[in-house]
């Protein structure tokens, strides 16, 4: 006998008299599916013989008309796929359940892992199984973090609910307790893949094999990616772990100070002690650092995102509060810095000081006597004031010891010794590198002058330009495959940093997002699931003018692998469109491909697109070209949102950078076309076996969709319609 109850968001059926801990626990914290209905089976190793057709009764009884999101409790890994394919099957329903075993996160996140090709899949009555996700909800960075990889001989990538970890990977039993830790209590933050370094107890790892974890990383990864120092790193000396990153990655990289825990909308960050244990819960709490010039000094690394506990007061200013009448606190990566209105001359180190994870500094500015006096009071009194595990973790610091003043006079450096020993001479300290540019006056040049004129990813050509034309559209004869851009060419930037390509689009094209912000606002405040605020304004209304005809030669552009205007405009529009929903399953396109090209494009196996890719939900009616092409989508944006009342409702958008793996070809014959069928490919496709095994499962679903015909057809308006048509990866 079945009992069925509604608990939380999830419809619970089970065939003993309670529900199991376990299967309460998911059915209390899982958030609502809005496509599926959430069904959790509580069978406890208890399967009487007519279980699955008892299932399908109550489930016939409910009158659901969704999809299913299945759930199974108490039973072996394997029966959650074997259920759905079953239930499917009966109910005439799609049924999406785990394949792999299925492990519960933080914040009810489901998490399903295997060790062949683990995840969510979808299965449906008469095709083939469907690959969905490895975790519910499905963060935006998803697809790159997947399967477990075999990084180098002593480094693994473990994908974990809530990111990655890259461990040492000798020693599976000192890693094991800190890997229960971090699948019960990391948060699985919808935007931010966090990216673990290292494993407390275990030889440090080197930034070797995270230069390599970041070469094979798939480019919604890289965007997404936000690397934690979770354990001993082999740095330089004197080197803070995020600014050697950036040296070893060439590229500007992000770093979250502690690990997120708790809910995915309002994580907290604590960091993290030697033992892998909580330290204090951070107030700075995301760096960017940028890779150093030749011959320059490191940057000091710029706060991205901060807590700021009430207590700090109204803010002044970013990251800076109005704590007394004369005083302010301002955020600094190490913690907090109580000083005057107005920052001392030596801000830069007080701001470069590296966090300690043990405890927080709060740091007093003490520029003369009578002001020390007075910062000291308010220290005292903001100290006393945080929240408990705050306080017994803060130490209070002048600015004198944290930074002390540089000495006027010629440099010497004093080799530290022990009070009974006899000093060690003074070492003259090596003359200063002499950064100055010749001209009229010769002047101290600036740290960030050394960087290359192309460090904001566009070049002088656009960064200082009042005004921008967008590339024209122009038809080319030849075929030829794409050529890859360097960093300063591609349209998805390889760091996640976008400030300039932003100040840049805001002014070239001020006058029409003057035009057309208003109506994209109104777009972003009908859809909850989107973002809002002044940025995804801008980055949705380079979306918007991508999509009508003054995009039309953006693409073209991106292929030619040439620097230019082009390319901050394509970086915006990437950054508006990761947050459009995404499209799973089959897209459309054509093509008018010669026959000696297409046995080309057949010998290629991979084709890699530096434009956007746009292909079609629906099958075209009209489209020119004598090949069909059909692309397996797994992280496409649907744009409907955001087109015009001219565009097309039904297109499917592929980021730059995007690879596509050749599963199957077919030359046109005498009255009939072509066919190209295409599977874009994630990060987790490197290993031969996990590229056949997708292929195989792409291969298959394409093929049923091409056996039971097309159609119609959606039509598609005629200027859109070269969009449509084409390979990619060929110019």
């Amino acid at each position: 006998m079945i009992t069925r109850h509604t608990v939380g968001n999830a419809l619970v059926l089970h065939p003993r008299e309670r529900i199991s801990p376990e299967a309460r626990t998911v059915a209390l914290s899982v958030d609502p599916d809005p496509d599926n209905d959430i069904v959790i089976l509580d069978l406890q190793h208890e399967l009487p013989f007519d279980v699955w057709d008892t299932v399908a009764t109550e489930l016939r009884r409910q009158r659901l008309r969704r999809g299913i999101r299945l759930v199974v409790c108490g039973a072996r890994p394997e029966t959650g796929a074997l259920a759905g394919q079953w239930l499917s099957d009966r109910l005439g329903r799609p049924v999406i359940a785990p394949f792999g075993q299925m492990i519960p996160g933080a914040a009810g996140l489901l998490f399903v892992h295997g060790t062949d090709l683990g995840g969510w899949v979808c299965y449906r009555r008469g095709r083939a199984p469907a690959w969905q996700s490895k975790r519910y909800p499905a963060p935006a960075w998803d697809g790159a973090a997947t399967d477990h990889l075999t990084i180098s001989s002593t480094c693994a990538a473990e994908p974990l609910p809530g990111g990655v970890w890259l461990r040492e990977s000798r020693d599976e039993a000192a890693v094991a307790g800190h890997g229960s830790r971090l699948t019960s209590a990391m948060a699985c933050l919808p935007q931010a893949m966090p990216v673990l370094v290292g494993c407390p107890g275990t030889a440090p790892l080197r930034l070797d094999d995270v230069a390599r974890f970041w070469r094979g990383l798939a480019p919604e990864g890289r965007e997404h990616a936000r690397f934690i120092q979770y354990g001993p790193v082999a740095l330089p000396d004197g080197e803070q772990f995020g600014q050697a990153l950036a040296d070893a990655l060439g590229c500007s990289v992000r770093v979250f100070t502690g690990v997120p825990t708790g809910r995915p909308d309002a994580p907290a960050m604590f960091t993290v002690t030697a033992d892998g244990g909580p330290g204090w819960q951070v107030f700075a709490q995301e760096l960017a650092y940028g890779p150093r010039a030749a011959l320059g000094a490191a940057v000091t690394p710029r706060i991205v995102s901060h807590r700021a506990p009430p207590e700090l007061g109204e803010p002044v200013g970013p990251g800076v509060y109005q704590y007394a009448h004369d005083a302010v606190v301002e955020v600094i990566p190490s913690g907090l810095w109580l000083r005057g209105p107005q920052p001392s001359r030596d801000a830069d180190r007080i701001r470069a000081v590296p966090l300690d994870p043990a405890q927080a500094r709060l740091v007093v500015d003490d520029p003369v006597p009578a002001v020390a006096d007075r910062h000291r009071e308010l220290a005292g009194d903001l100290a006393a004031r945080l929240d408990p595990a705050t306080r017994g973790r803060t130490a209070v610091r002048p600015s004198s010891l944290v930074a002390p003043a540089r000495p006027s006079a010629p440099a010497f450096r004093t080799r530290r010794h022990a009070p009974d020993q006899a000093p060690v001479p003074p070492v003259p300290a090596p003359p200063p590198v002499d950064l100055t540019v010749p001209g009229p006056v010769a002047a101290p040049l600036a740290a960030e002058v050394l960087l290359p004129a192309v460090a904001g990813g566009g070049g002088a050509t656009w960064a200082s330009a009042p005004t921008m034309a967008l590339p024209v559209y122009r038809a080319t004869a030849a075929a030829s495959f794409q050529r890859t851009p360097v960093d300063e060419a591609r349209g998805v930037r390889p760091g996640p940093d976008l400030d300039e390509e932003r100040a840049w689009f805001r002014r070239a094209f001020r006058h029409q997002i003057a035009a057309v912000a208003a109506d994209v606002a109104r777009v972003l405040a009908a859809h909850p699931a989107l973002p809002d605020g002044a940025d995804a304004v801008e980055y949705a209304t380079a979306v918007r003018l991508y999509l009508t005809a003054a995009g039309d030669g953006v693409d073209r552009a991106l292929r030619s692998a040439e620097p230019g205007g082009h390319v901050p405009f394509a970086r915006c529009v990437a950054a508006g469109t990761r947050p459009l929903p995404v499209h799973s399953g089959v897209t459309y396109a054509t093509a008018a491909v010669a026959t000696a090209d297409l046995r080309r494009i057949a010998q290629r196996r991979v084709l890699t697109d530096w434009g956007f890719t746009n292909a079609l939900a629906e099958p075209p009616a009209d489209l020119p070209g004598d090949v069909e092409v059909l692309i397996w989508s797994a992280t496409g944006r649907r744009t409907g949102a955001l087109e015009t009342a001219t565009g097309v409702p039904g297109r499917v958008l592929f980021l730059p950078g995007t690879a596509f793996a050749v599963l199957h070809v077919r030359e046109p014959a005498a009255g009939a076309r072509g066919r190209l069928l295409l599977r874009e490919l994630a990060a987790g496709d490197a290993a031969a076996d996990e590229r056949a095994r997708h292929d195989a499962l792409a291969l298959a679903a394409l093929d049923r969709h091409v056996a039971g015909g097309a159609g119609p057809g959606t039509p598609v308006p005629p200027a859109a319609a070269r969009r449509f048509v084409g390979v990619p990866g060929l110019r």
